[in-house]
């Protein structure tokens, strides 16, 4: 080849890659992200339950139980780029035309959630813990009289000794002790109510009896009845429908009487439910040529959120990877 000739085939290629303007861009897809407020509620039995009715004359639920409920859902979409989606193209002289598509959110340079990473929040399981709330000690001092022969100079005589020694109290003592303080408790406080007491309460000193009374016997009642703990629990969960998926039905979250909210696991399932309702029309994307640049229109879907074949919501959301892709010429 002429040596001049080469140079210039050189120069022009060289132009060229100069001039081109290739960038790479993905097709966005929707993320559906699940708000949950639940509320759980952890009933702890009283160790004196059993013996509620032989002392107290009540009857107190026996065994501890905890159930959950969720309080209030949230949707959110938010839009990302398709990683299973990329293209790259030349958008030299065609800049305002594929930055109209970018615009228009058919066409995504953001890889990751603009608002960052999802936060989820659970509370520590509690446990019972009665603490010292009312208990009475766990001995009692018991007094057992012995009989001693002691000699004397005629004969052998019995003489009474008195023997002192701790006792561990079984739980039915320790519940008659804290029945005895509760009816104590309540029979004060009807004396003081209806001054039959030798001592005078007025004004404050009489609120202030009457009050240190009620905390005695809510107190020693709570080992008899059991107490109840409710916390509340928030949780995000993420949901990317799949074009490809047979059936457009996504397990959310689940709820667990005892963990509350989890992402999977043992529990009460919520499903998100997708039903395209209207698909955008648009050319087919099977064939790429040059000046080409691929784009999605979303499709307008009713999604559901279901447990237990019942609906508890159901909103209109427009969801990209279920829509129409499609090419757009740049020249």
């Amino acid at each position: 080849m002429n040596p001049k000739l080469l140079a210039c085939t050189l120069l022009v290629a060289a132009a060229s890659v100069m001039q081109a303007q290739t960038v790479t861009y993905s097709l966005p897809q929707t993320v559906v992200t699940v708000e949950v407020d639940a509320v759980q509620e952890s009933f702890f039995a009283g160790p004196y339950a059993p013996f509620a009715k032989k002392f107290l004359g009540i009857e107190v639920r026996q065994t501890d139980a905890t159930r959950s409920y969720v309080k209030e859902v949230r949707l959110i979409t938010r839009t990302e780029g398709d990683p299973a989606a990329r293209f790259s193209t030349d958008i030299k002289g065609a800049e305002d035309r594929f930055l109209a598509l970018t615009s228009q959110g058919l066409v995504s340079f953001q890889d990751k959630l603009e608002a960052g990473d999802l936060i989820w929040r659970f509370n520590p399981q509690p446990e019972a813990d009665f603490g010292s709330r009312g208990m009475t000690s766990t001995t009692r001092t018991e007094v057992r009289t012995t009989w001693k022969e002691v000699q004397t100079d005629t004969a052998f005589t019995r003489i009474p000794v008195e023997e002192t020694y701790q006792v561990e109290k079984t739980s039915e003592m320790k519940a008659k002790e804290a029945a005895d303080l509760i009816l104590k408790a309540r029979q004060e406080r009807f004396n003081i109510s209806t001054g039959n007491t030798d001592a005078t309460f007025s004004g404050e000193a009489l609120g202030a009896a009457l009050a240190e009374l009620d905390r005695v016997e809510k107190e020693y009642l709570t080992l008899f009845t059991g107490y109840t703990v409710t916390r509340e629990q928030s949780g995000s969960f993420d949901v990317v429908p799949s074009a490809t998926a047979r059936k457009q039905q996504y397990p959310a979250f689940r709820l667990s009487g005892r963990d509350g909210l989890i992402p999977d696991g043992p529990g009460t399932v919520y499903n998100l439910e997708f039903e395209p309702v209207e698909v955008a029309d648009g050319q087919s994307a099977a064939k790429d040529s040059k000046n080409m640049v691929h784009y999605r229109i979303p499709a307008i879907c009713n999604v559901r959120l279901t447990s237990g074949g019942r609906t508890l919501f159901s909103s209109r959301i427009p969801v990209y990877q279920l829509g129409r892709e499609s090419l757009y010429p740049l020249r």
